[in-house]
Formats: structure tokens, sequence, C-alpha cells
């Protein structure tokens, strides 16, 4: 059967559920697979309509009355686009019938958050709650309001980008997978890259979907069949620290039945590329001094201290990068080179372009420099500074022909945004969180597109970046073994 076959089997299989938009045939395996599934892994990359893929499956749900509600639990900076989604995407009977509430937690005790909240909750008909995960790690009506829903209907939970529950100590991911998971009728978790770090990640998400598809409910017996732990010594105490993986393509396999892959792939491969930064005096000063006694004084009576490594080793990124916190959290700003770099950069690019960095300070500097240089209507910014604004400066960077960069952290926009009108990826810095650098780059990719994509990186040579880039690579193919995807030709 081909997939044109499939895709009219489909159709009359899902009892005349008509979406506004046909799915692709990655969509329509997808939906094949999920059929009579409970629980189930839409492993899907950015861009190829996991989204989509989770509407209809709740769509043909509803209509054959197996579902009467929707939760979609996500981070904060993607949430809100299943909005979009949800117009672009359902059946017009079921986006007639059906009530969507946005939690928005500033509005929720006030008279019209408490007024749209009691008619979603008094509506008849289909139900959709939108709500950013972080609320349920500090937002007691945001967990009531969930439970009020899974206790009141018949409830597809889908967690999209589903690492935000991926800590087993968390509360949030607790409160999902212990309370949420059991009270579900279906289960679906949304994810391009769920080990992000390492394979362990994926326990308390298929725990969620499933507590029995490892065959343990233990975190510490999943790590110890999956992870090399050695016991060192902390602060006067014995800790069992993991330095490697084993049984990795068993781990594969146990996830395989609950799962569904799809790689993206644009139709033009893109480059990527390093651009080598210099650094000032004051700059090899503070970092050698950093690097070899852990401290140094930034000025008079002001100090610069890092007393374990991996603090050492940010206080090192952020001096190549421009800046330190002395000991009282003061910042200081250092003369750096890199900003020069980055606008020889901008100046060779031809289109829109999209700016990465990973600190606040920088996010402000910049800001100043770029709209010094270019002018503030060239200039849009996606960050947690900018949080009542930052949809609009988006539109904008989309539309507006005279916006043509965009300067963003990614925490803030590295997740569900769709940037795809750039052709120009600078990272002024970048941390080894690949999830973070995943998605970041993928912002801008699109699958009709027909450009080509440029990534650069602005490195100090023979410094912590370096390791930072390298440390990067060692998990892309480690994440390739549990995922089963193709080896990712890379900066590094």
């Amino acid at each position: 059967m081909d997939w044109l076959d499939w895709l009219r089997f489909e159709k009359a299989r899902l009892n005349m559920y008509k979406p506004k938009m046909e799915p692709r045939k990655e969509q329509v395996e997808a939906l094949a697979r999920l059929q009579g599934k409970q629980a189930f892994a839409l492993l899907m990359a950015m861009r190829t309509g996991k989204t989509k893929v989770a509407l209809d499956d709740f769509g043909r749900l509803e209509l054959a009355g197996n579902a009467q509600a929707l939760l979609v639990i996500a981070p904060g900076g993607v949430y809100k686009t299943w909005v979009r989604a949800w117009n672009e995407h359902v059946a017009t009977d079921l986006y007639t019938r059906a009530k969507v509430l946005v939690w928005e937690s500033d509005e929720r005790h006030t008279v019209n958050g408490k007024e749209r909240l009691g008619i979603w909750q008094a509506h008849n008909g289909p139900r959709v709650l939108l709500l950013n995960v972080e609320a349920l790690s500090r937002v007691q009506d945001a967990r009531d309001l969930c439970i009020w829903l899974l206790r009141t209907c018949k409830t597809m939970v889908v967690v999209d980008e589903s690492t935000c529950i991926k800590g087993y100590k968390t509360r949030r991911a607790k409160f999902v997978t212990q309370q949420l998971g059991p009270m579900a009728k279906y289960r679906r978790i949304l994810s391009g890259l769920p080990t992000p770090r390492s394979p362990l990640d994926l326990f308390m998400q298929f725990y969620f979907l499933n507590p029995n598809i490892f065959g343990t409910r233990n975190y510490f017996n999943f790590r110890m069949r999956y992870a090399v732990v050695q016991p060192k010594m902390f602060g006067g105490r014995t800790v069992q620290v993991v330095v490697g993986y084993k049984n990795q393509h068993h781990l594969r396999e146990l996830i395989a039945p609950y799962s569904y892959r799809v790689e993206f792939r644009a139709k033009i491969p893109s480059t990527y590329t390093i651009e080598n930064v210099g650094l000032t005096e004051e700059q090899q000063s503070a970092y050698a001094r950093m690097k070899q006694f852990a401290t140094f004084e930034i000025a008079k009576e002001r100090h610069v201290t890092a007393t374990i490594v991996i603090t050492q080793m940010l206080k090192l990124h952020q001096i190549l990068c421009g800046y330190v916190k002395d000991e009282e959290g003061k910042e200081h700003t250092l003369p750096e080179l890199r900003t020069k770099k980055l606008l020889e950069v901008l100046n060779r690019g031809g289109g829109k372009a999209v700016v990465w960095c990973s600190y606040d300070h920088t996010m402000r500097k910049l800001t100043e420099q770029l709209v010094e240089e270019y002018g503030e209507p060239a200039i849009a910014r996606f960050w947690g500074g900018n949080e009542r604004t930052r949809e609009a400066e988006e539109r904008r960077f989309m539309t507006d022909p005279d916006c043509w960069c965009m300067l963003a952290t990614p925490n803030a926009g590295g997740k569900g945004r769709t940037w795809d009108v750039a052709d120009l990826v600078v990272y002024y810095s970048s941390t080894n969180d690949l999830e973070l650098r995943d998605q970041s780059e993928q912002r801008v990719q699109g699958v009709d597109k027909k450009r080509q994509v440029d990534y650069v990186d602005l490195i100090a040579p023979g410094t912590v970046e370096e390791k930072i880039l390298q440390a990067l690579r060692k998990k892309i193919n480690l994440a390739s073994i549990i995922t089963g995807s193709d080896w990712k030709s890379w900066v590094v």
C-alpha cells in the first residue's frame, strides 16, 4: 500500500473527521501508529508536524466519543503557539464546538480572568486547556484546574517538549507523572530530542506514558541498568556519579513500540562555520587568573570567586562574553572584541538573521549596540526581559522587511517558535545544553524552505568554548544511538 492509498484508508477510518489541512505522509503514518494506543510518544523533529498529528488524533477520538477534553502542557515559550496550531489545523466542526482556555497566571484572580474560567468550565462541548509547565511547579490553582478537568471528563493529556518533565526530583514532573498520568484517558509526549543530556532523560517521560515500559518504577534501578556509576567523594560524603552508559540498544528496543520517530531533513543542506574571536588584555588577564586561582580582583575590594568547577566554567564563559559578576552579585563589564566580530558577520549577510546569546547582560548590551549601529526598527528581541512585548516584536520580525535581526535567548525563544524568514544564525555564545542548542537551530528551518541556512559560532580558540562544542558533539552522538537517528553533520 503506497502512502496515497494509506491516506485514503486513514480518512475513511477516521469516521469523516476532516482537518483543515491534509496530513503529509509522515503524519498519516504517525496517526496510524497512534490508532488504539492510550500512551504514545511522537519523537518527531521540529517542522515535521507533530502538533498537527496530536490535534488530528484528538479530533478523531473526540468524534468517536473517546475523548472530551484536551490538556496541553508545554514550556512557557511554547504553549501559546498551540492557539495558532488549533486555528490552522482543527476541523471546522470541532473548532466551532470547542472552548479553548489559555492559562494566564496574571489574570486568574482578575474579574475578566474569573469570568473566562467560569464560561470555560460551564461549557457543554469539548474543552481545551493550554498551560505552561512552570505553573505546575508554583501555582496551586493551575494544579487544581488540571485535576478538575481530568476528573470531569475523558481527557487526552499532551506534554509538548516533554523534556520539561525529565527531572525525576522536580515537583512538576512528579505531579504530571504521578497524578495526571493515572487520571488521563490518553497520554502523549512530543519531542524532537528526548535525550538532550543522557539516556536517563527518558525515564520520567515514558513513566508518564506507562510506568511499566522499563520494567521498573524506580529511577535508581533504571539508572543501574543503563548507566555506569562510580562512587566519588564530595564534601566528605560518598556520591554515586554517572561516568558512562550501557545497554543503549536495549533501551531503544523498549521504547520502540510506544514511539514514532521522524527526522527533519532540509531541502538544502545547512552550513556550519566557526569565527574565531580574540580576547582583550583585560579578558586574558581575568581568564588566566580565574582558570588558575578560581578568583581575581575585578575592582578595588571587589572580587570574583568560583568555589566549584562548574561555577568556575560559568565564570570563564562569562569573561569570554565580556562581563563577570562579583561576590556580591554586581555585574562588571569587560572590554571585548566579540561584538565587533558579530557586526562583521551580520554585515556579510544579505537577509534576516537570528542572534542567540546566553546571558541577560549580553542581551542588554547587544540591544544597545545594535540599535546604535542599525537603528531601532531593525532589531527585535525575544527574552525574559521583554515578556510583555516579545510576541509583538516577533510578529514584526516575521512581517516587516525593515526588521531583519532577532536577538534572543535560547531559554525564552529556543522552543516552539517559527522564524524561517531568517537564513543566518549566529551563536554569540552557546551553552553545553544540547536541547537548547538543537531547538534553537531548528527555529529558522522550514519543511518547504529552499534557501540555505548558515550557522556561525563565535569562539575564542583555546578556551572553555571549545570544550562546550566538544561536549555537545558527544551528546549528539549519544542521542543518535537511542533514537536511531543518522549521524549529524555539525560544526565539529
